[in-house]
């Protein structure tokens, strides 16, 4: 089967198969990372084939698109094994710090938890002072928590 985009009734017929055993290769299909699928309810189904199988990010983008108003479009595919926190995220939109990046990165700072594991993180790339100043910045145009005084300096 070529890569492109496909209907339930398109692949069938291009694949010599019924309806039903259509379904069913483009959920294994899809159970194996080769197939995307987009619409749904009022809309047909578009499934979109793949020659490799195609992982969902679960990195950066997707954590400030969740969190922030700005979202922002992906200038990389970031994929995170293990646990990736806002804490995380708000060192990695200071490195990749373009206006727009760090204007959304500022929401992150509502979500805080850790604020520890922020600065340990912060230590461990050099970007402590980057961090303060991207949360007062935050501060002074969204509300966000409050840090705690040991942090401050």
């Amino acid at each position: 089967m070529r890569a492109g985009k496909y209907t339930v009734e398109t692949f069938a017929k291009e694949a010599g198969l019924t309806r039903a055993s259509a379904l069913n290769r483009l959920s294994r299909l899809k159970r194996e990372g080769y197939v995307t699928v987009s619409g749904g309810g009022a809309q047909k189904r578009i499934y979109t084939l793949h020659n490799t199988p195609q992982q969902p990010t679960n990195g950066f983008y997707t954590l400030v698109n969740k969190y922030s108003p700005e979202k922002l479009v992906p200038r990389f595919k970031h994929h995170v094994c293990g646990n990736y926190s806002v804490e995380h995220a708000i060192i990695d939109g200071i490195g990749i710090g373009d206006a727009r990046t760090l204007a959304a990165t500022q929401h992150l700072f509502r979500h805080v938890t850790d604020w520890k594991r922020l600065f340990t993180l912060a230590g461990k790339h050099g970007r402590e002072q980057d961090v303060r100043a991207l949360y007062e910045k935050a501060r002074a145009t969204t509300r966000v928590k409050r840090m705690p005084e040991r942090y401050r300096k």
